[in-house]
């Protein structure tokens, strides 16, 4: 337990100020300066430096690690660029493979779909029928197409019947004035007659005549007319009966077609048959495209067997590495990438290995001037370092 004595050998300048008053220890790293009181701080400090060295410790192991992974993967890339080129061929077949593969299912990861996931299952659960429900549901709004039609033909059927029995209503109407306007012509007629007759003796009896045939041709062509006219009204209404009865048997077909239709869209969560077709065509890629993902999947695998082997072959010592990174086999610049990449992750390992090693010399020298400054705590500090495992040699070299 001498070793720290005999290392810190009070100096014969050390003076009393050391024991009693306040110790003052400036880090170069820090700026700062330390004002020591008591045990406490005493301690405090020792610890806190303590702390360092052992985190330094434990960060240039990790450092070292990973600098000597680094040098291995730069000697891999030396190994692989001397490959002879014959040699190279089943190499680069493997990396060609992966990354091909490893295009197709980032093409297939990243292929976007309006089918919901509900929707998919559904048209798992019922893909055996919904080929066949498909072409009924073509044919069932194709159906609906006509039944519209149909309906509208039969509306304007509807109106014309109605638009021509209010014209026959018109024409008796019209009748009806010119047989009331004849009566009363023929009777002013035979006024006017029977008054000339009696006031002149003039003989009217051929006025008379022709006045009767004329009231008797209009009577017959009212007469006629009229018949003709009820006949006619007749017939409309028969045709307009007709078509209210079609056009009811029509509605008819139109609600329960109408009422498959909406039962299919609600089934499979679709607004139309073009909606429901796209859904199932990419229900079908999708479910194709899981296959080829599954076939991918044990290519690749395969073929990331077959490059670890032949890359084992050359002795190269981090062989799965490469799977992740086949470009860099194929083309040299990547290569060159990779490589500059890793002699700039070396030479940041380096630099934080020496800042490490900087702060580790900076704690030692603080733990040297302390226990210098109070030899009375020697063992308090020697059991302090054993504490954070902190070797002699470690502040002996230093």
């Amino acid at each position: 337990m001498g070793w720290l004595r005999k290392l810190f050998k009070k100096s014969n300048n050390v003076t009393e100020e050391y024991k009693y008053d306040q110790i003052e220890t400036k880090s170069s790293d820090r700026n700062q300066t330390v004002r020591l009181n008591s045990y406490t701080d005493f301690k405090g400090y020792i610890k806190e430096n303590s702390e360092i060295l052992a985190e330094g410790n434990r960060q240039l192991e990790e450092a070292k690690i990973e600098y000597q992974a680094v040098t291995s993967y730069l000697t891999d890339i030396q190994i692989i660029d001397s490959i002879p080129k014959p040699q190279r061929e089943a190499i680069e077949d493997a990396a060609r493979n992966i990354f091909n593969l490893n295009k197709e299912r980032n093409h297939i990861r990243n292929r976007q779909y309006t089918i919901t996931d509900i929707q998919y299952r559904l048209f798992e659960r019922y893909e055996m029928q919904l080929p066949k429900e498909l072409a009924l549901l073509k044919d069932a709004e194709g159906y609906q197409n006509d039944i519209e039609a149909d309906i509208k033909r039969l509306e304007n059927e509807k109106q014309s019947f109605l638009d021509e029995e209010d014209e026959i209503i018109n024409k008796q109407s019209f009748l009806r004035g010119i047989a009331k306007t004849t009566f009363l012509v023929i009777l002013v007629l035979f006024i006017i007659f029977a008054l000339l007759s009696s006031s002149s003796g003039s003989n009217m009896t051929l006025p008379f005549l022709l006045t009767v045939l004329m009231g008797m041709a209009s009577a017959l062509y009212i007469f006629m007319e009229a018949r003709k006219n009820t006949h006619d009204i007749k017939m409309v209404q028969l045709k307009l009966n007709k078509v209210i009865m079609l056009a009811n048997k029509v509605a008819i077909k139109s609600v329960n077609n109408r009422n498959y239709l909406d039962y299919c869209y609600s089934k499979y969560m679709v607004d139309s048959y073009d909606q429901l077709k796209d859904r199932w065509e990419q229900y079908v890629k999708i479910k194709d495209e899981n296959k080829r993902y599954e076939n991918n999947s044990q290519l690749l695998e395969f073929y990331n067997e077959v490059l670890i082997k032949e890359l084992k072959k050359y002795k190269v010592k981090d062989s799965e590495i490469w799977i992740y990174q086949p470009t860099a086999i194929l083309d040299s610049r990547e290569m060159v990438e990779v490589r500059h990449r890793l002699n700039v992750r070396r030479q940041k390992l380096r630099e934080r290995m020496q800042a490490i090693k900087e702060q580790q010399q900076e704690a030692t020298k603080a733990i040297i001037s302390m226990v210098k400054a109070n030899p009375e705590s020697e063992a308090e500090a020697i059991s302090i370092l054993k504490k954070y495992n902190i070797k002699q040699d470690a502040i002996l070299d230093s």
